[in-house]
């Protein structure tokens, strides 16, 4: 019998999130499922000085949406390494910006940005508030094969 490659998912912001994706979670649904998703989203809400997030199960390779949306009465960022080298697309306050490079955005009070881009790279990814050193997570990828 060949063995079926499987990418296994994790997605954790800190404290608090965790979303994960096994082999045959899907079953029931057929491989065609996963396939047609066209986008995976990530919901992070910056409140209390923290960021807290609601988010299904990633997989590499497919577009990824991050909805930022600070909730406080300040001014915070989210910012991360997990976008270098990659396109990114930020939509903020009716301005989109495209490029390589890109970090992150700012967020001022009740204000909410879009961040798209293809997650392409396993392995941890931090990300932070550079505003407030305290306020920080991370996006951790892995990857493996199933039999």
């Amino acid at each position: 019998m060949p063995h079926a490659r499987r990418w296994i998912s994790f997605l954790m912001f800190g404290m608090f999130g965790l979303a994960f994706s096994v082999p045959g979670a899907m079953e029931g649904y057929g491989d065609g499922a996963a396939v047609a998703q066209s986008e995976q989203v990530v919901e992070v809400t910056i409140k209390d000085y923290k960021f807290v997030t609601k988010q299904g199960p990633l997989r590499l390779g497919l577009p990824t949406v991050i909805k930022v949306r600070n909730e406080d009465a300040e001014r915070h960022d989210f910012g991360s390494t997990m976008f270098e080298g990659l396109s990114v697309k930020i939509e903020k306050d009716g301005v989109i910006v495209y490029g390589r490079g890109l970090s992150g955005v700012f967020l001022d009070s009740k204000r909410e940005a879009t961040i798209r881009f293809d997650l392409t790279r396993p392995g941890r990814h931090e990300f932070r508030c550079s505003i407030h050193p305290t306020m920080n997570g991370e996006l951790l990828i892995l990857s493996t094969e199933a039999v």
